[in-house]
């Protein structure tokens, strides 16, 4: 019967939504039973991404939602985290009739910085009423001091085009993972590091909740170029806001990266705000060959306060707040790298925007 189904899909589908079907060829379509998925903004590195694939594409008609933020272990054992898997469980197993699937099935913790935040319940992932709201890169206009290798996020595409270079071995020469770990726990973009662009001070407050992602023109005098993107908050002083991440140390709102021999996309699943790459073959650059890539970055919720600004770091590695899940593979980055903004080659950061309620 469905508790037999269920207890089956607890096993083989409710654990790995947020573990192993992280992966491309995860068969979503396939997961039928009922389930929650739970997930946490910041488990960008190894689970966050099956859990909003799998309550995305599932043809389960029993499904629900649940993001929150912290520890990987803590919120589950908050009493109302707590409530919130005895209630569904309660209703699927034991039979008790408790209403919890006639609420909306997506309940979200929507950030506002250095883990504070408010739940929210929603009808839908990724929410209907998004603006999807593009800021173009503008590598022409170092905007702020106190950002090295800086350019703006800008909300029209420059005229004229321009471009940066910076070097592909921005971390040196190191032979493993916690070497690597060791130069990012520092925080900041270093010199050599690739390129962060800012925005000016938030004119008023600015949710970002859901997918994102990134289209950047980009070539490299090497035949392969990995592109890390972090997204960064910083508040009026230029300090910057950090949650707790899954596994207790200092994260950022967000992470993508991309191979750009592994740039080629799934027509058939990508979406706008969603490039689902095939991984399937490596498509190497010639020196010098300018070529599009999108770039996947996974889901979050942050509401970037009035004065304050969101800043996207572009690098070679793995940037700040990666040392728990570290993607270190220098097989061949040798040479330089150059990210290219305005005129026919758009560059952009496509970000969920939730208006404000009136």
């Amino acid at each position: 019967g469905i508790r037999d189904k269920l207890v089956t899909g607890v096993q083989t589908c409710a654990l790995p939504i947020y573990g192993a079907f992280s992966g491309s060829q995860a068969q979503w379509d396939k997961i039928t039973v009922p389930f929650l998925s739970v997930g946490n903004w910041t488990g960008m590195g190894l689970h966050l991404r099956g859990n909003t694939e799998a309550f995305m594409r599932s043809k389960s008609p029993h499904k629900k939602l649940r993001m929150q933020n912290g520890t990987h272990v803590h919120p589950f054992y908050s009493e109302e985290g707590r409530q919130d898997q005895i209630r569904f469980f309660d209703y699927w197993l034991k039979g008790v009739k408790n209403g919890v699937m006639d609420e909306p099935p997506v309940k979200l913790a929507i950030r506002h910085g250095n883990d504070k935040f408010e739940w929210r319940t929603e009808n839908e992932w990724p929410l209907a009423r998004t603006q999807w709201t593009k800021l173009y890169f503008d590598l022409a206009q170092p905007s702020v001091k106190d950002v090295p290798l800086s350019g703006t996020l800008v909300n029209s595409n420059p005229e004229k085009t321009s471009e940066y270079t910076y070097a592909a071995t921005g971390l040196g020469s190191m032979g493993s993972t916690s070497a690597a770990s060791a130069q990012v726990m520092g925080g900041g973009i270093k010199p050599g590091m690739g390129v962060a662009l800012v925005t000016p001070p938030m004119a008023e407050d600015m949710e970002v909740t859901g997918p994102l992602a990134a289209t950047l023109w980009v070539s490299s005098s090497s035949e392969d170029m990995d592109l890390f993107l972090t997204l960064r908050h910083f508040d009026a002083e230029g300090n910057e806001i950090m949650e707790t991440g899954q596994q207790g140390t200092p994260v950022p709102v967000a992470k993508g990266w991309l191979r750009v021999s592994h740039r080629e996309l799934d027509p058939a699943l990508s979406l706008p705000y969603r490039p689902y790459h095939k991984h399937m073959r490596r498509l190497f650059l010639k020196p010098g060959e300018i070529v599009q890539v999108e770039v996947e970055i996974w889901p979050t919720s942050m509401v970037f306060a009035k004065g304050h600004r969101l800043r996207l770091d572009v690098q070679p590695r793995d940037g700040v707040g990666s040392q728990s899940y570290m993607h270190y593979h220098a097989d061949y980055n040798t040479g330089t790298n150059t990210i290219y903004s305005g005129g026919e080659r758009e560059s952009y950061l496509l970000l969920p925007v939730i208006p404000r309620a009136r």
